[in-house]
């Protein structure tokens, strides 16, 4: 055994056969590329390593490769066509986020709602349409079984991996306005839906984008909403649910075995993004808000999101609503109301004929 250890690292004994030092050399090459390998991985693996080819943020959480920008805060609304051309048709009607400082703060919902105890003495019987597992989204985790009322899930939420993601219970709706950017112009005629999200705190959603419009306001916790521009659409979307997608995107419509539904991006883990196997992220650039209770932001459709709660009670309402394709200016001259309603105040389920803006179907059509 003296001779083979040895013979690695002198000329080979005459009395140890070829196959045996052959073997030997093998077997110590095989084990530096093992210790390479290691080594490099290691590296890509590590994200406090110094290393030229590891991009900055690898690793780290969604957004780390570069510093983003606020997004635009406003003190007040704005009336309905100012919030229309500025923000919901600026762009070449791509819209831009911005945020509504304080514009919830007087709606109903930000009192009752207050603490667990208020919502079980007024809401506790209330019918819930949605609860799902899984705090950090995948999609796939699907409806929690047998948690119909509210008061179900608040005497489970806090100790259990799951969140609310329902239509505003039936005897809350009038508890939030809308907001008056809002009470005229066309809007409240191309309601789809709305949506209360309601958690212990530390969800995280998917990077994802809505078709319509959205307004979503914060009634307790804080939520971070990061954005991207919707420019990066046939970057981040070419190559649906293949390696050759830089981006991570899927598609579950377009495969069903594909875990989960709709277009997201399926394949990062938004606190680990590995900048190395999608490597497209690196050139994009972002922008954010910080909602705090109190405060609305509105997303106009195709807009990339994705949104982390911090740690705490978390509320939010949202609606979604088809954009008008027109300003109806008629309807701010004449019987227009002083304030917003409230969501128990409209009709809701619109859907377009096509594509992405609010219109008046043709009648008998």
């Amino acid at each position: 055994s003296s001779h083979a250890s040895s013979s690695i690292n002198r000329p080979p004994s005459p009395i140890l056969p070829r196959f045996l030092v052959q073997s030997a050399w093998m077997a110590e090459l095989s084990r530096i590329l093992l210790l390479l390998l290691a080594g490099i991985y290691a590296t890509f693996d590590r994200p406090g390593v110094a290393a030229e080819d590891v991009p900055r943020g690898h690793l780290q959480p969604f957004g780390s490769w570069t510093e983003g920008e606020p997004i635009e805060e406003r003190a007040d609304v704005p009336e309905p066509r100012e919030f229309y051309d500025k923000y919901c048709n600026s762009d070449r009607g791509r819209g831009r986020p911005v945020v509504f400082r304080g514009a919830a703060a007087k709606m109903p919902a930000t009192t009752s709602w207050n603490t667990d105890d208020l919502l079980l003495e007024r809401y506790g019987e209330e019918a819930v349409s949605g609860v799902e597992y899984n705090l950090k989204e995948t999609r796939a985790g699907g409806n929690v079984p047998g948690m119909r009322t509210l008061r179900q899930f608040l005497s489970a939420y806090n100790t259990s991996d799951i969140y609310m993601v329902s239509k505003v219970p039936a005897g809350m709706k009038a508890d939030v306005d809308f907001l008056p950017c809002m009470r005229c112009g066309g809007y409240l005629n191309y309601l789809d839906t709305h949506t209360l999200w309601l958690g212990r705190g530390g969800s995280k959603s998917v990077v994802h984008y809505d078709d319509q419009d959205n307004i979503n306001c914060m009634i307790a916790g804080k939520k971070r909403f990061i954005f991207i521009h919707p420019s990066y659409k046939e970057q981040i979307e070419v190559y649906p649910n293949s390696d050759r997608n830089r981006f991570g995107w899927v598609d579950a419509d377009l495969d069903k075995s594909v875990p989960g539904y709709g277009g997201f991006v399926g394949k990062i883990d938004v606190d680990r993004v590995d900048l190395i196997k999608f490597p497209g992220w690196k050139d994009v650039t972002w922008s954010f808000v910080d909602l705090e209770a109190g405060d609305c932001v509105y997303i106009p459709f195709q807009w990339y999101h994705q949104v982390t709660a911090s740690p705490g009670r978390s509320i939010n309402v949202h609606y979604w609503y088809f954009r008008p394709k027109r300003f109806d200016s008629s309807s701010c001259e004449t019987n227009a109301p002083a304030v917003a309603p409230t969501l128990a105040d409209c009709s809701w389920g619109y859907e377009p004929r096509q594509g992405h803006f609010g219109e008046a179907h043709p009648k008998g059509k």
